[in-house]
């Protein structure tokens, strides 16, 4: 478990600066006349746009001057040049401004009614039916496969997770850190064995679930219901502004990556060999498992438990748990989820702070292994620039924005706590209050 660290009295209360700090769901000052490219550059000192790499240091709370714009510079730097509209990228102004066309020519506005009526996606539900079918008969046929056989299917499950986790989440998705091109590629090749479509189009629709969670262009609204969030969803026309964003979000990051868009040019064949193949016949080959067990143990049920791992953060991870970073946004806190999809679970504070590579506050590796082999990473050199996030900022957004529960170990959270009517620490305006109540 993590072991939350003690603050001083200081920090379990908002300091007179922290007021200014904002939440997710507070607007953004803009300035009028005043490109969002500059704005973005100017708030992190000109160094760190949402298009740029920022080096570690870079994303570390910086001390204001002793000025009259103190505040203003701490505000800027709880949101680093980020919201959560921006946090992840923007929009490409170019793709928007084809689709601004294509809607006059179709006398349509972005502001008009969209008239939704999903529709089931027959193919697409018969794959769901197969593969969670399957899993039953493959978890069935689990207790009569071979010892190493489950060692195996378990191998898997966790060198996929982690090309999901490390690779599609928090790399392409999120740029959270660099790769050099070794770990991209064995990144695309864990992934692959997920079988979670290429990383190009999983990021994309998670950029745009970030820059517009729980609306209609989030691709698992999570405000249409659990079932929906978690695999509704994949069987489900999306709606109307779902299609829009796709089509518009920046992905020129990942379109520059020759890993990313060689694994989207080949997926069907990656998949077919990653996916089913390798799983499949490793155990048939190696120690004679039979084929036909093998099957359904390392294909479907193996992919059926990742996958509905995986969306475990899409539902579970916002609609059940604590927000203590901001208690206005969906996603909340889970500790179960992050132990099952290696440290995806810590949901509100992911989505605060997005381009934190740990997906949550504290460093301890037990619910989130995914950190753990980053850091790894870094050590002999295969990862670099790690983005975090300052402890004090932490601390003032979670005061400022949160729902208490951050300091809820916080050795001085219930100082000011009374037993009753008598107790000494009673405050003194409570006492004269009572007091008036009872003549």
């Amino acid at each position: 478990m993590f072991a939350f660290q003690q603050n001083s009295p200081a920090s379990s209360t908002p300091s007179p600066t922290s007021v200014n700090t904002m939440c997710l769901s507070t607007p953004t000052p803009s300035k009028p006349n005043v490109n969002a490219d500059s704005v973005a550059g100017q708030s992190n000192g000109g160094a760190c746009s949402l298009g740029a790499m920022c080096q570690d240091n870079q994303l570390k709370n910086r001390k204001a001057p002793a000025t009259d714009a103190k505040q203003t510079k701490e505000l800027d730097d709880d949101n680093l040049g980020y919201s959560e509209e921006n946090a992840v990228y923007k929009e490409n102004p170019e793709k928007t401004l084809k689709l601004v066309e294509e809607q006059q020519q179709g006398q349509k506005s972005d502001t008009d009614e969209v008239v939704y009526k999903p529709q089931i996606r027959w193919p697409d539900l018969g794959a769901q039916t197969f593969l969670h079918a399957g899993a039953l008969y493959g978890l069935y046929l689990l207790f009569s496969a071979k010892f190493y056989t489950f060692l195996w299917v378990v191998g898997c499950i966790w060198v996929s997770g982690i090309g999901i986790t490390a690779g599609a989440h928090r790399l392409w998705s999120h740029k959270s850190y660099t790769a050099s091109l070794f770990l991209r590629i064995l990144l695309a090749f864990m992934f692959s064995i997920a079988g979670q479509r290429d990383a190009y189009t999983w990021a994309l629709d998670h950029r745009i679930h970030h820059k517009f969670s729980e609306t209609d262009a989030d691709p698992h609204n999570a405000k249409r219901g659990f079932f929906f969030a978690h695999v509704g969803w994949l069987f489900l026309t999306p709606h109307p502004k779902v299609i829009e964003k796709r089509k518009v979000i920046d992905m020129s990051d990942l379109e520059a990556d020759a890993v990313v868009m060689f694994q989207r040019k080949y997926y069907i064949p990656l998949f077919a060999l990653c996916s089913i193949v390798l799983p499949v016949l490793v155990p048939w080959y190696f120690w004679q498992e039979d084929l036909w067990m093998s099957f359904w143990i390392n294909f479907n049920m193996r992919f059926t438990w990742t996958l509905n791992v995986a969306f475990f953060v899409n539902s579970v991870a916002h609609m059940y748990g604590n927000k203590p970073y901001d208690k206005n946004i969906t996603p909340v806190e889970a500790p179960v989820v992050s132990f099952l999809a290696m440290g995806e679970g810590w949901h509100n504070y992911h989505h605060v702070f997005p381009w934190d590579y740990k997906t949550g506050e504290f460093g301890n590796y037990t619910l989130n292994v995914t950190t753990a082999f980053i850091d790894f990473c870094a050590r002999i050199g295969l990862a670099s620039e790690r983005k975090s996030v300052s402890p004090e900022m932490v601390k003032r957004r979670a005061a400022k924005c949160g729902d208490g529960t951050r300091f809820l170990s916080d050795e001085y959270a219930h100082k000011n706590q009374v037993w009753g009517f008598g107790d000494r620490d009673l405050p003194r305006e409570d006492l004269a209050e009572l007091a008036k109540m009872q003549n």
